[in-house]
């Protein structure tokens, strides 16, 4: 059996994690200041509202947190325009939508909207919004014209918008959990039914994820409807590792990383941020189901400074690809990626990125 042992150096005192399935973890424990919507922007900081509130928290990589902006009333379901501004709908009191610049600064875009819930921007630029008390979807263009787009249509409480993975509409209801496609002739079909009541949803890898808020549980539903447990066991708590141990308490706000392989989750009751990792669809990850003769340890020191060392077994001359993922799915480091014949391997340096750090071995 053939085997190498990596040096990995770092900069500065840095947590390493082999992952060897999906995993559940805390970026940022309870509480915070923000338990509600979660949205992702092109440098991968998350915006993070307050719904029991006035504020939108943004989120750096690392799990740093800084108030963007203040001044809402229950700042509920946000989103990117096309013009880089962050549209963000307070659901209680006048029924505002404002814009928050990309330096923080916030004017008002629409003032005479009963109880919105979110914004989503169609491919055309057009911002669709829901009514959760009216149970209406508005469609408004950029000078903040609007109009009736639906309303009822089983509509309960409309929370979220999302597109699926053939460009229909999907509407999801806070109160029953109900999840609808709407087709481009406007027709609703119900296409899932969650237990209690839907925090938000996100369509990632061919999928939509979802919070259950009652049951403390995300649920996976493919686009023909078939839903399952993803992650949870249903009881109230905070506890990280597999996704059939782990616990949520009030799962609200879900967005994924560009990749697909990271889900950031936002626990209401304890108003902490969570990660599942791993998530993609057909990404090969080191598990206890590897074949047998192939192997991956747990780095070791951990946590180090300024060095640590990973060793792999193959059994026979191969190729190999390992890489070092940060918690949004980039790849930090390649540590090898060729065919692997002789050994022992030259040590391969790494500057290590505060924070967890994640290897995966095809």
């Amino acid at each position: 059996m053939k085997k190498t042992i990596f040096t990995v150096f770092a900069a500065f005192l840095c947590f390493f994690q082999i992952t060897f399935s999906q995993t559940v973890s805390t970026l940022v424990p309870g509480p915070s200041t923000f338990d509600d919507c979660l949205t992702l922007d092109a440098d991968g900081n998350l915006y993070a509202s307050r719904y029991v509130g006035t504020t939108i928290t943004k989120i750096t990589p690392a799990g740093v947190t800084s108030i963007f902006a203040s001044g809402f009333n229950a700042p509920n379901g946000t989103a990117f325009g096309p013009d880089g501004y962050l549209y963000v709908p307070s659901n209680i009191g006048s029924g505002r939508i404002n814009k928050i610049s990309p330096a923080g600064v916030v004017d008002t875009f629409i003032t005479s909207i009963q109880f919105p819930t979110t914004v989503f921007f169609e491919n055309d630029s057009s911002m669709l919004i829901t009514s959760y008390q009216t149970n209406r979807i508005y469609r408004a263009d950029m000078n903040g014209n609007y109009a009736t787009l639906y309303t009822g249509n089983g509509m309960n409480g409309p929370v979220d918008i999302e597109y699926d993975t053939d460009g229909n509409l999907l509407v999801a209801n806070f109160n029953d959990g109900k999840i609808f496609r709407v087709d481009s002739a406007g027709t609703f079909t119900q296409i899932a039914d969650l237990p209690g009541t839907l925090g938000f949803m996100v369509v990632a890898n061919g999928y939509i994820y979802s919070t259950a808020f009652q049951v403390n549980k995300i649920y996976r539903t493919s686009m023909n409807g078939d839903t399952v447990t993803f992650a949870g066991t249903g009881a109230p708590g905070q506890i990280n590792g597999p996704l059939n141990s782990a616990t949520f308490n009030g799962p609200n706000g879900i967005t994924a990383s560009p990749t697909g392989d990271t889900l950031f989750i936002s626990d209401f009751n304890t108003r902490s941020l969570r990660l599942i990792t791993g998530v993609s669809v057909g990404v090969t990850t080191i598990s206890s189901h590897a074949p047998d003769g192939y192997s991956i340890k747990q780095n070791y020191p951990n946590p180090f400074n300024p060095s640590t060392q990973i060793e792999f077994s193959i059994p026979k001359s191969g190729f190999v690809s390992i890489k070092v993922f940060d918690n949004l799915g980039r790849v930090v480091s390649t540590l090898i990626n060729e065919t692997v014949v002789n050994y022992p391997a030259a040590p391969t340096s790494l500057k290590c990125h505060q924070g967890v750090l994640m290897v995966q071995r095809k």
